[in-house]
């Protein structure tokens, strides 16, 4: 897969879980912090199962 491919799937999950989040209040920002970062991550390991989380974060680094 090309990093443009890449770059646009974790852009969609970033936007996705941004709107999830932000569609409803949450008792603490810790508590919206954690659920986006579990959407977002999960969204990225369904896309792209065979990803390496290192591989990713050295590409936009």
């Amino acid at each position: 897969m090309h990093t443009q491919d890449i770059q646009t799937i974790v852009s969609a999950a970033r936007e996705t879980a941004d709107a999830i989040v932000g569609a409803r209040q949450w008792k603490t920002a810790e508590d919206a912090s954690a659920m986006h970062d579990v959407i977002f991550w999960d969204m990225l390991a369904k896309r792209l199962p065979d990803a390496n989380i290192a591989d990713l974060l050295s590409m936009f680094d």
